[in-house]
């Protein structure tokens, strides 16, 4: 998680301590705090955990911010994303999952959403991120 104020920082932190409580061995859940757009500490990560799935949730959320400052999202969403993506192949992970938002299918008509639908007109820098 990016940790942004964009949802409350209490909530999130009440998730890691939930998750902290429920899987207090180490060698289950490690949390790290940092800049996934940092590829020193990105690096000496997967070279520590050497993770074999990953759930990537570090993406800025947010359709009206990323308006107003694009280049944060540009910053997180496609050079955080993209670097993980490149550590993952380099470390073998085998399973990566990537949350997304419906916001990448701008101003579909369908009432369900697909992954073979055509999402080339992002309404805002967030979708296109």
């Amino acid at each position: 998680d990016e940790m942004n104020d964009y949802y409350d920082v209490r909530m999130k932190e009440n998730n890691l301590n939930r998750l902290r409580t429920l899987y207090p061995d180490e060698k289950r859940l490690a949390v790290y705090r940092g800049d996934i757009c940092n590829e020193r500490l990105m690096q000496d990560l997967f070279e520590t955990e050497r993770p074999q799935w990953i759930c990537h949730m570090a993406a800025r959320a947010g359709v009206r911010p990323s308006i107003q400052d694009p280049y944060v999202y540009i910053h997180s969403n496609i050079v955080g994303t993209t670097l993980l993506m490149e550590l993952a192949h380099k470390f073998g992970v085998q399973n990566f999952v990537f949350a997304s938002s419906s916001s990448v299918y701008g101003g579909s008509k369908s009432t369900f959403f697909s992954e073979e639908e055509n999402v080339d007109n992002p309404v805002s820098p967030y979708a296109a991120t």
